[in-house]
């Protein structure tokens, strides 16, 4: 007999192996470059306002001369490291926020506040410099300012590149307006000062020079000045007081006279030994000793 059943092969079923999921090779390559980009936030977030710092105690302590410090360093490297230290730091807070985990968002929000803050001070301070007289010589008697003695005055003569001059009468300074060819106005110091300080004055008191020199003497030591000559005879005090940023020198000048009907007239001359525009010290260092003699 014949066997109905045909012969076909046997049918054999496979089984698909399942193939494993391949994983995204750009992640890690992009988690390294965030991690970069957050490093370099880092770093200039520091570096930034470090520079600033550095430039003016540098120029004070001597490392390096003040027009480097406050011409190249603070005016130039300064506002260019902000500007990096801005860019880096958007991109930084995009990387943090847009990939996962999120990670370095207060790193990026950093290096954007700081040179934010750093410009709007740089703003601030050029604000200030538009809105005071470009002068460095201030004094309570424009019309017979005190003068300055051989101590100071061999200081001065020995710097290096020169100092300002000391030339109180006839001394002009530029101004924000123009003339006809488009050079600045020049004016009178004496003018520009009283115009801008009015508060900076002789000073009257009711004391006797004797005793006035004494508590003049003490208010200057007070102030942190280095006095150089002092003289009780002539109602004359000579010193010197440095700044804290960039170590710029300024001299100053008290004079002690009788006042008539009795007392002591007291005036003041404060000048800068470098610089075009003391932005407004020369005048506050007047002012505090004057506050300070008439309490």
């Amino acid at each position: 007999m014949t066997d109905p059943t045909p012969n076909h092969p046997p049918i054999v079923t496979e089984t698909p192996v399942p193939q494993p999921i391949k994983a995204d090779s750009s992640k890690p390559k992009r988690q390294t470059l965030r991690l970069w980009v957050l490093r370099i936030a880092l770093g200039l977030t520091i570096l930034s306002p470090l520079v600033f710092i550095l430039a003016g105690l540098g120029a004070k302590i001597g490392l390096w001369s003040w027009q480097f410090g406050l011409g190249t360093l603070t005016r130039e490297v300064g506002p260019l490291l902000l500007i990096i230290t801005l860019v880096v730091g958007i991109i930084a807070l995009l990387l943090a926020l847009l990939m996962k985990p999120r990670k370095g968002i207060v790193v990026g929000v950093l290096a954007i506040i700081i040179p934010v803050l750093g410009f709007a001070n740089l703003r601030a301070t050029q604000a200030k410099v538009a809105s005071l007289p470009f002068i460095h010589d201030v004094t309570t008697d424009t019309q017979d300012p005190p003068t300055f003695g051989a101590v100071i005055m061999a200081e001065r003569d020995a710097m290096e590149g020169g100092s300002n001059a000391v030339d109180y009468s006839g001394k002009r300074a530029p101004t924000s307006q123009k003339d006809a060819d488009g050079n600045p106005v020049m004016k009178l110091v004496s003018a520009l000062q009283t115009q801008a300080y009015p508060e900076i004055r002789t000073l009257v008191l009711s004391e006797a020079p004797d005793v006035a020199f004494g508590r003049a003497e003490q208010v200057a030591r007070d102030l942190g000045w280095a006095i150089k000559e002092s003289d009780a005879a002539s109602g004359r005090i000579e010193a010197t007081d440095t700044t804290f940023w960039y170590g710029f020198k300024d001299d100053v000048s008290i004079r002690l006279r009788p006042a008539q009907g009795g007392g002591t007239r007291v005036d003041v001359r404060s000048i800068s030994r470098v610089g075009g525009s003391d932005i407004g010290a020369n005048a506050a260092r007047i002012k505090s000793f004057l506050d300070g003699m008439a309490e």
